[in-house]
């Protein structure tokens, strides 16, 4: 078993007037049958920073594939251990705001079959998660629920 501390999650946001929504990808049927044992969830945008790469040239990466551009990325000050059976590793996972203004991102059918745009309690509802759940909140707590974040969590 390996442990991967390279790995992120981006919880991409947008605004609509005083609105906030959330980017969530619902993982395909092919990757559930492949990887969950059939179990199909709803998750954000994630990846691992490439030897030599930055971790914002990592999400902009990742997120340059859904056909999105970060206009600002934040610190979100948060992390969280899990089991990724996918990769048989022990993975630690940082994450990450971005924010966006697309609004159809390009999705890979053997990744993804359908996105959402939601309120920060629909995205709650809907993953099911604790390390999402928490990276969520502290992704409102540090940076989407205030009016002006805290400059220093500001990476790009």
């Amino acid at each position: 078993m390996q442990l991967q501390p390279d790995v992120f999650d981006v919880w991409t946001f947008r605004r609509r007037g005083p609105q906030t929504e959330y980017l969530l990808l619902h993982t395909s049927q092919l990757k559930a049958q492949r990887w969950f044992n059939g179990g199909r969830f709803w998750q954000i945008p994630s990846g691992r920073v490439a030897d030599g790469e930055t971790v914002t040239d990592a999400m902009a990466r990742v997120l340059g594939k859904l056909g999105l551009d970060p206009l600002e990325i934040w610190a979100a000050e948060h992390a969280y251990t899990i089991y990724n059976r996918r990769f048989e590793a022990v993975q630690i996972i940082s994450v990450f705001a971005a924010a966006a203004e697309a609004e159809v991102p390009q999705l890979d059918p053997a990744e993804h079959d359908e996105y959402r745009w939601c309120t920060y309690d629909e995205a709650l509802r809907r993953v099911t998660y604790r390390g999402l759940k928490d990276g969520l909140a502290s992704t409102r707590e540090y940076v989407t629920g205030r009016e002006s974040p805290p400059p220093e969590l500001r990476l790009r």
